[in-house]
């Protein structure tokens, strides 16, 4: 079998990201132990990783030089998260966003430092969208190594990917070349990126393939839980403006998650190689489905979602370990 270009794509979802990095925290350590290498990261075994919102953030801690381990970064969502959505700043009202980003900001800053998105460890794909220009905006490692208006502080990268709509402030952000851009997550048209990565890989050239075709990646999907609310049809359909602002945001993860999911696993069937992409769909269990409930109480529900998956998928995780290892 010829080397598969890896590819790990994580799902928008504010706190719940805490979901796919225990999930992820798993595979680390499966790794190491199975590889009998304790030191060594996600960042390792996949050639290019893709995240949008959250998952954006996740995918620049894991790429990060600083060899940050998967353990540390559910310790982020867990030590800082009422930092970045803090309560006691909460903004009451439809006229401003609900939180200030100087938590979040700060977070961003103390872990991700000055690195610039041309010094990840491998590749990477995260998505945000340009209000002033109207357009998708994809920071890509490859061409911030190639352009320096294309290369930014990634803690930048990371504060643009999360800005989401009605929660925090749209992003300001300048690339090391000085050019400006002001953006909003990256979940208003890629909750899930992974068809987003699919493109990215598709333009790449890995040391093991050049612009490798559908049948030379191996893709692992990860989703931040499954939102199973239910919305009474009549009461929505009198919703107007501030009915919908709050529930069009879910929607939007939801459904952007699962069109994705329908995509990846046709265009993979077409190709005969099923097999070459997982996605990883928990559910959210206990945890609630707000993206901004950073409370103690919650988080450890998150965190058990996340556990109570690995515990009930134990093989297939275990699979896509062997297929790291001996790919």
């Amino acid at each position: 079998m010829n080397k598969k270009v890896t590819v790990l794509s994580i799902d928008g979802g504010g706190i719940r990201g805490v979901i796919p990095a225990v999930i992820l925290n798993y595979i680390e350590k499966r790794l190491q132990s199975r590889a009998d290498k304790p030191n060594a990261t996600l960042a390792d075994y996949f050639d290019l990783v893709a995240g949008t919102s959250t998952g954006g953030i996740l995918a620049c801690y894991y790429l990060h030089p600083s060899r940050y381990s998967a353990s540390e970064a559910i310790d982020m969502y867990v030590e800082h998260g009422k930092e970045i959505f803090n309560r006691k700043l909460l903004r009451y009202g439809v006229a401003r966003e609900k939180y200030p980003a100087t938590g979040l900001e700060k977070v961003l800053n103390d872990c991700m430092g000055d690195t610039t998105l041309a010094q990840t460890r491998k590749n990477c794909m995260i998505t945000a969208y340009d209000v002033t220009e109207r357009k998708a905006v994809f920071f890509t490692s490859p061409e911030a190594r190639k352009y320096e208006y294309k290369n930014y502080l990634l803690r930048d990268v990371a504060r643009a990917t999360s800005a989401a709509p009605t929660y925090f402030e749209v992003a300001a952000v300048k690339s090391t070349g000085g050019a400006a851009s002001y953006l909003i997550d990256g979940a208003m048209y890629a909750g899930n990126p992974t068809m987003c990565a699919v493109v990215e890989a598709n333009k790449t050239v890995f040391e093991s393939c050049a612009n490798p075709a559908i049948t030379d990646l191996y893709i692992v999907s990860v989703g931040t839980g499954k939102e199973k609310k239910k919305y009474d049809y009549r009461k929505a359909k009198d919703w107007g403006a501030i009915g919908w602002a709050k529930p069009v945001i879910d929607i939007l993860l939801s459904a952007s998650a699962e069109v994705v999911d329908y995509q990846m696993r046709q265009l993979f069937a077409v190709a005969g190689c099923r097999d070459c992409y997982v996605r990883l769909e928990p559910e959210l269990g206990n945890a609630k489905p707000d993206m901004d409930d950073a409370s103690d109480a919650n988080i450890r529900q998150l965190k058990d979602a996340g556990e109570g998956f690995v515990k009930d998928h134990l093989d297939e995780l275990d699979d896509i370990v062997n297929r790291l290892l001996f790919n």
